[in-house]
C-alpha cells in the first residue's frame, strides 16, 4: 500500500511538471544591428564641453544611443541651453533631434524656438548646431522676434546667441 501510495504521488508529480512546459514560442526578429538602440534613458541631461569649459547643456525627455549609427536620438522634448565664457547665452527648445556622435553637432526638430540673453526669440521647425563654429543654421522658414524688428524669411544662419544672424529671402517689418 506504500508503495503504490508512493507511485502515485510520484506519478501526480510528474504529470504536474510535465504540463509546466514553455507555451511562449520564440518570435523571429528580424532586427539588424543598429535598428535598436544600444542605450536609453529618460529625463537625462548631457554636457558638451571643450577643454573644461561647458559649451551645451542638453536635457531631454527620452534619450536613444546608436552606436553603429554614430549617432543618438533625442525626443520627448529637448531643451539645449549654450553657454559663452561660463553664462547661459541662449537656450534651443524643440520637440526632438539627433546628436552626432563624432561632430556633436545637435540637428533640433519641430516647433524649434531659440531665446537669447537679449529677449531675440527665432521660430522655425528646424535648426543645426555646428559645434566646432558655435553657430546655427536652417534652410527652412524663419521668423525672428527682437526688440527692434520683426523679420521672416527662408534660410538662416547665426552664432549660437542669435546676435549676429543672416536671414536669407527676407520678409518682414524694420523699425529704426
Amino acid at each position: 500500500m506504500i508503495r503504490f501510495f508512493i507511485l502515485l504521488i510520484s506519478f501526480t508529480i510528474l504529470i504536474i511538471f510535465s504540463s509546466c512546459e514553455n507555451k511562449i514560442a520564440p518570435t523571429k526578429t528580424d532586427l539588424k544591428s543598429g535598428e535598436i538602440p544600444d542605450q536609453e534613458s529618460w529625463n537625462s541631461t548631457v554636457s558638451f564641453s571643450d577643454s573644461g569649459s561647458v559649451k551645451a547643456i542638453l536635457k531631454a525627455g527620452h534619450i536613444s544611443v546608436y552606436n553603429a549609427r554614430a549617432y543618438t536620438l533625442v525626443d520627448s522634448g529637448a531643451i539645449v541651453d549654450f553657454y559663452k565664457n561660463g553664462e547661459k547665452s541662449s537656450t534651443l527648445t524643440g520637440k526632438r533631434g539627433k546628436v552626432l556622435d563624432a561632430t556633436k553637432d545637435i540637428e533640433i526638430y519641430d516647433s524649434v524656438v531659440v531665446v537669447n540673453n537679449e529677449g531675440s526669440i527665432l521660430k522655425t521647425s528646424k535648426l543645426f548646431w555646428n559645434n566646432r563654429n558655435q553657430r546655427v543654421n536652417t534652410d527652412a522658414f524663419v521668423k525672428i522676434i527682437t526688440p527692434k524688428e520683426d523679420v521672416e524669411g527662408i534660410g538662416f544662419e547665426s552664432d549660437q546667441n542669435l546676435k549676429d544672424y543672416t536671414i536669407y529671402k527676407v520678409t518682414g517689418t524694420f523699425s529704426k
